[in-house]
């Protein structure tokens, strides 16, 4: 159930956002001068380690693959070699070492390389080795495959991605571009798996980037390394798999030897190409490293070159559209950002101060490889990694990179996962009458009081603690007279992974004075994992005959209907998509969708049974399948009837209308005004206890 703020921003919400973000853009404004390395420095690859710092890599002009260290992506040190003599891989003993692809897997750092023989197409092949500083040793670990051992000429320049939870390396070089599965641990082909095409004749130098609903394929078509005489030039196309088909802006296939031209020759450089990474700021700006021959000396070897990347129309474009001479500095944050999430999330971008309370990332995984984060900003879910049908890990909730737009709630729908309280829903005229006394609650919706208020615990920082690899447990005192509620409560959330695929949320409160309580998750669930697209696909049962019906304000009447003969009824599975845009039944056109509280068959004569399932929902697309249970007599279904795609969430990602399904386990919205409901009320020295599990799987 959504909620836009209706009142202007405030003094203090602008000064936290000032706040957040200054930790981000705490460098000044500077510029910088390209070539960044001007010394010969080709095929660049650049890694950010978990000190905070950047390590690039390059072909082997200096020999034993040389690295350089920078603090500001800018300013680079040569610090070493990857190899020394007697380290050197020798399983190619005459061919020399391009085009390294350096990538952090687990706690260690993997540099993937190509070895070949200057014009032997045949005798190249690609070679990891591991170390664990970015600056080595780098132990070799030997030949993952030669071009003889599967039939493709010209494997070199590797790029490695991970997909869903699954590893690939993607190669080659003008005999078209190939993938592979990789091995669990990244040092071999998986067992089994056989390279597949994406790209035609024209490309080497692999790069694929995901960016919203897109993976973006980069490369270089024409010739690297002939001075003045350079073709080269920095390629891409788009696809909505990462195995493609990838296509240009005219929708022909790369596979066809059609691309878009990102960046050409200029008068400062000839031959850009190589681009082996973008590399963001913590601004959240592009940066592309790619090398070049500076046009005003060829003669001295593919440079380092560096620009920003824009995002218009879902495509990237260099900004000014060729190299330049001098640019803005990316904007770095000192300190270490920490090791990614499995949903790509870095803890530090979670740290801040709000309110004088610290906010965190907290990480729970099972042994089945699903994985939960959470922050304790309003004690809500951040990212749920689950397996698809074919094992691919997919993050199935909406939400956000970092903390700063969590807690900017007046600009951002930053309901996201939250543990809404103190009162989930809404409360008619925001009026309750505590023994005979009449108390008003803030009304921020419609009239209405919703979710707790302006300021509900949604936008409060909790105490979190982690108790174990699947456990964490966050407090939260709300004093008296908290957003007008009487009492001061006492409230805990707490989240366990269970080894089934299972978060198991339990909700607890006490009082010291007569209150109202009602608490939910406000998880917002596409279990298509492509929330950049509606997910009416998605198929819901409801485990009810009765629902209550709403007004326009979307406050109940009062009435509890049967669901039988109209679009309220899941009790059979029913794709969303039959009735989520009927304009002839008032309930959908009037919240545009489905906005509603259904009276749950698992409550009976004021008993809870939470082993019989309350709600599911399916995505026949990547066949995850999400059970509900509870001891709660309600359920409030709202299908992101006001996201409109007006604000980038996690990983650039937009939300469009449609694009999530919430299931709310609470009581009936208006409780505390309908006696003959179950109760909301919450009496001193009792306890408030509500149950919710989401349970996953795959069919």
């Amino acid at each position: 159930m959504k909620h836009f703020a209706t009142k202007p921003i405030s003094i203090v919400a602008l000064l936290v956002w000032l706040s957040l973000f200054s930790q981000f853009l705490s460098a000044q404004t500077a510029t910088y001068r390209n070539p960044v390395i001007d010394m010969s420095t080709p095929d660049p690859t650049v890694i950010r380690a978990t000190d905070g710092t950047f390590y690039l890599y390059a072909t082997e002009d200096t020999r034993n693959v040389p690295i350089y260290h920078s603090v500001n992506l800018v300013d680079w040190r040569l610090v070493g070699t990857a190899f020394t003599d007697a380290s050197r891989p020798q399983w190619l003993p005459k061919g020399s070492i391009w085009a390294p692809d350096i990538q952090r897997i687990g706690n260690k750092y993997h540099l993937y390389y190509a070895k070949s023989v200057w014009g032997g197409e045949w005798n190249a092949g690609i070679g990891v080795a591991v170390s664990d500083s970015p600056t080595g040793p780098f132990i070799d670990h030997g030949c993952m495959f030669t071009g003889k051992q599967i039939g493709i000429q010209n494997c070199i320049d590797p790029f490695y991605i991970e997909d869903g939870g699954k590893k690939y390396l993607f190669f080659g070089s003008f005999h078209g571009i190939y993938g592979v599965e990789l091995s669990a641990d990244g040092l071999h082909v998986k067992q089994g798996a056989k390279p597949r095409k994406i790209a035609g004749t024209f490309m080497e130098a692999t790069y694929i980037r995901r960016r919203g609903g897109y993976y973006y394929l980069f490369g270089s078509a024409g010739t690297c390394c002939e001075g003045a005489r350079s073709t080269y030039r920095v390629t891409v196309g788009r696809s909505k798999s990462l195995f493609g088909p990838y296509v240009d802006k005219s929708g022909r296939r790369l596979l066809d030897n059609h691309y878009e031209v990102l960046l050409g020759k200029s008068d400062n450089v000839l031959g850009p190409g190589h681009n082996a990474g973008l590399i963001t700021d913590d601004a959240g700006n592009d940066y592309m490293f790619y090398h070049g021959f500076k046009a005003s000396n060829p003669d001295a070897g593919r440079v380092v070159w560096l620009d920003r990347i824009n995002w218009a129309g879902g495509w990237p474009s260099v900004v000014g559209n060729e190299t330049s001479k001098t640019g803005t500095a990316p904007t770095v944050q000192s300190g270490n950002r920490g090791m990614a999430t499995r949903s790509g999330l870095y803890p530090n971008d979670f740290e801040a101060n709000i309110g004088g309370k610290r906010t965190h990332l907290y990480t729970l995984v099972n042994s089945k490889g699903m994985e939960v984060c959470l922050t304790n900003f309003g004690a809500r879910i951040v990212s749920i990694m689950v397996p698809d049908r074919r094992g691919t890990l997919r993050d199935v909730v909406l939400g956000y990179d970092n903390i700063a737009q969590y807690a900017d709630y007046q600009h951002f729908g930053s309901d996201f996962g939250a543990a809404i309280g103190r009162y989930a829903n809404r409360i008619n005229q925001g009026r309750i009458v505590v023994d005979g006394k009449t108390m008003q609650l803030p009304r921020n919706n419609y009239g209405h009081c919703l979710h707790g208020g302006f300021t509900g615990w949604q936008y409060q920082v909790y105490d979190g603690k982690q108790l174990n690899d699947s456990t964490v447990e966050m407090s939260l005192v709300s004093p008296d007279g908290d957003n007008g509620f009487p009492g001061t409560v006492h409230a805990t959330v707490r989240y366990m992974l269970t080894a089934d695929n299972a978060i198991d949320i339990r909700y607890e409160a006490t009082t010291d004075k007569k209150t109202v309580i009602n608490m939910t998750n406000h998880s917002y669930f596409n279990l298509n994992g492509n929330p950049s697209r509606h997910g009416e696909n998605q198929v819901l049962y409801i485990n009810a005959d009765r629902y209550t019906p709403a007004d326009t304000t979307y406050m109940p009447t009062g009435k509890m209907l049967k669901v039988s003969g109209t679009p309220m009824d899941f009790r059979k599975p029913t794709p969303l998509s039959r009735n989520i845009n009927n304009q002839r039944f008032a309930m959908t056109r009037n919240a545009r969708g489905f906005d509603h509280n259904w009276c749950l068959n698992t409550w009976h004569d004021g008993r809870p049974n939470e082993h019989e399932m309350a709600a599911s929902l399916y995505s026949p697309q990547t066949g995850i399948m999400l059970q509900v249970f509870t001891n709660e007599p309600g359920i409030q279904v709202y299908t992101g009837n006001f996201l409109d795609a007006s604000f980038a969430g996690k990983h650039g990602y937009r939300y469009p209308k449609h694009s999530a399904v919430c299931l709310e386990t609470q009581h009936y919205p208006d409780s505390p005004n309908h006696p003959e409901w179950p109760s909301t009320w919450l009496e001193p020295n009792k306890k408030y206890i509500s149950h919710c599990i989401y349970k996953f799987s795959v069919r």
